[in-house]
């Protein structure tokens, strides 16, 4: 992919990931704040309808109260007809229908059957149909002996004689003396159905919520649509979520699917009989703003991406021109033509970077000419070093000849001196920068014999090797720099018993283990962390003149593990003033 389309690409990730997030956070925010608030106008409307309601029943209620406390009327309906009265409570209960528009249809009825009314049916129809309604109401007014119950009954409106479903107080009148009480009739007040209506809240076009008044068993009370009143909801999702939902006299509110579709459904129980008012809202009404928010989103969103890709075009123009010119003027170097050189323009970054191409190409042409001179000199140099060089072969045979010397004059010493150095030549001659822990042991004993003689009974060494371990490779000249450092450093300035001890041991299946620790004069604690410091950087270590030479030594023996084993080894000084010192480290297993 070309660096102008990375450019682009670039530019329309960072530009989409932005878009994408802001507008999913906030798409999250706006929902989740536009269904609490609309959790809360349900709670609000639904415990307002609450309230008026119940304070309705409560005013329908003491009415109906009124009639059952009053003696007079208790005395008028025990005693014989009167006319007088019957009239006098006929007014009565009509201004008491007109005075109250909760009241759509007031009645008081005798045992006998006799009405009293707020309103006379003539049509026939009409009677006949309330008639055999209030039978029934009667039955159950007898069965509550006196208590008042609320129900859904048939009454008429003054526009139309049609009856019309809506909710009634019904109560058992009775005689009450001080010696008995015993029924005289009943009183139903219905309330009138508009008022019912203006309680709930009226539905939008587009609105599908739904509003019940319902008892515990599901059936419909009261709702706005008048042929569902009777009905049963007890086997709607509504209904079956209300029941599974927590049950409590104050307002609840729960979440049901049907149809693939989430509703929030919420109830509120009524003072009036065993009586809730219960509904639902789906929840793509809660959120159709946020929908349409989104929609807006989305087609802004592609608005800026096209701008973005435009502007992201004009600016990688910019910066591939420049570039492409610069690629081209390179070609010309690499084709051999140091000539090259670019028109600079501007004094942008790629400007600075065209400028400082234009001088790169002077220095290598004039660096080309110091280049083959210096070579030369080199080659002359290198010539005069072989020159002067001494032929190890030489010295090695050299060697051979002293040993022969003093052998015949019977010094053992010098031969033995003679052929552990002739070996260690012969062992440096091998060639290879690899060894087994063999011939590194071998190689040691052969160093330490040395020093053995040098230091006459003062000084010993020990070498212990774990048995299995003699095959393991290693790199060459591993463990006698630091056997060396031990001596020359720690026990060399030690007067008395000098000691060396070289321990190689398995640590676990993969890991060697090698200790080398000497009874010198030891280390302070400064020249310790010195140590620590200096092998974290061995490359700062080596290319330091002024390092001391056992530092030098350290970091190019643990420079080379780390080039062979491909990482730092763990490396651990331990050291006391006049104690000695004991250095330990660890190397990966590693075989032919």
């Amino acid at each position: 992919m070309q660096f102008r389309n990375k450019m682009i690409l670039s530019f329309f990730i960072v530009v989409s990931l932005t878009a994408i997030i802001m507008g999913y956070s906030y798409n999250r925010m706006m929902s989740r704040e536009l269904e609490a608030s609309t959790l809360q106008s349900l709670e609000k409307m639904t415990t307002q309808t609450v309230d008026t309601l119940d304070l309705h029943f409560k005013t329908i209620s003491s009415i109906g109260y009124s009639y059952f406390s009053d003696t007079s009327l208790q005395k008028f309906l025990d005693g014989p007809a009167d006319t007088d009265n019957e009239q006098y409570y006929r007014n009565r209960l009509i201004s008491q229908k007109v005075q109250n528009p909760l009241i759509s249809f007031i009645a008081i009825t005798r045992l006998d059957g006799q009405q009293m009314s707020s309103y006379y049916y003539y049509n026939q129809n009409v009677k006949a149909l309330l008639d055999k309604e209030q039978a029934a109401l009667f039955d159950k007014a007898s069965e509550m002996d006196g208590f008042p119950f609320w129900t859904v009954s048939h009454t008429t409106i003054s526009t139309t004689v049609t009856p019309v479903q809506s909710v009634s107080y019904i109560q058992l009148l009775k005689r009450i003396t001080m010696n008995e009480q015993h029924p005289i009739g009943y009183i139903k007040i219905d309330i009138a159905p508009g008022v019912l209506d203006n309680i709930f809240p009226k539905p939008q076009k587009s609105d599908a919520s739904k509003y019940y008044i319902a008892d515990r068993s599901g059936r419909i009370i009261f709702t706005e649509n008048k042929e569902e009143i009777g009905m049963s909801i007890a086997g709607s999702p509504l209904f079956t979520a209300y029941k599974q939902a927590p049950q409590s006299n104050e307002y609840v509110n729960f979440r049901y699917e049907n149809r693939d579709k989430t509703y929030i459904g919420f109830y509120e129980r009524l003072n009036a009989g065993d009586w809730i008012m219960i509904g639902s809202v789906p929840m793509d009404q809660v959120l159709e703003k946020v929908t349409s928010f989104r929609h807006t989103l989305i087609f802004i969103a592609m608005i800026s991406f096209v701008i973005a890709m435009l502007l992201a075009s004009l600016i990688a123009a910019g910066v591939t021109r420049p570039l492409k010119e610069l690629n081209k003027k390179m070609k010309q170097v690499e084709m051999g033509d140091f000539r090259a050189a670019i028109e600079v323009k501007g004094k942008d970054e790629l400007s600075t970077i065209q400028h400082s191409f234009n001088k790169m190409t002077a220095e290598i042409s004039s660096l080309i000419s110091k280049v083959y001179e210096t070579e030369l000199l080199k080659k002359e140099a290198e010539i005069k070093a072989l020159q002067t060089q001494i032929n190890p072969h030489f010295l090695y045979n050299t060697l051979s000849t002293i040993d022969s010397i003093s052998s015949i004059d019977g010094d053992e010493r010098v031969s033995f001196i003679c052929i552990a150095l002739g070996n260690m030549l012969r062992y440096n001659l091998n060639g290879g920068s690899l060894a087994t822990v063999q011939e590194e042991i071998t190689h040691l004993h052969q160093y330490l014999s040395i020093y053995q003689i040098r230091f006459s009974k003062l000084f010993t060494y020990e070498i212990e090797v774990e048995p299995g371990l003699e095959d393991i490779i290693v790199p060459k000249f591993l463990i006698q720099p630091l056997v060396e450092n031990a001596i020359i450093h720690g026990l060399e300035q030690k007067v008395g018993n000098k000691t060396v001890l070289v321990r190689l041991s398995n640590l676990d299946e993969s890991t060697l283990k090698i200790v080398i620790e000497d009874n010198g004069v030891g280390m302070d604690p400064a020249m310790i962390e010195l140590f620590h410091r200096k092998l974290s950087n061995s490359n700062d270590i080596v290319s330091r003149q002024s390092s001391p030479r056992t530092m030098i030594g350290l970091a190019n023996v643990f420079k080379r593990i780390q080039m062979y084993y491909d990482n730092d080894p763990r490396v651990e000084i331990y050291s006391q003033p006049g104690a000695g010192t004991r250095i330990y480290f660890e190397l990966p297993k590693r075989t032919a």
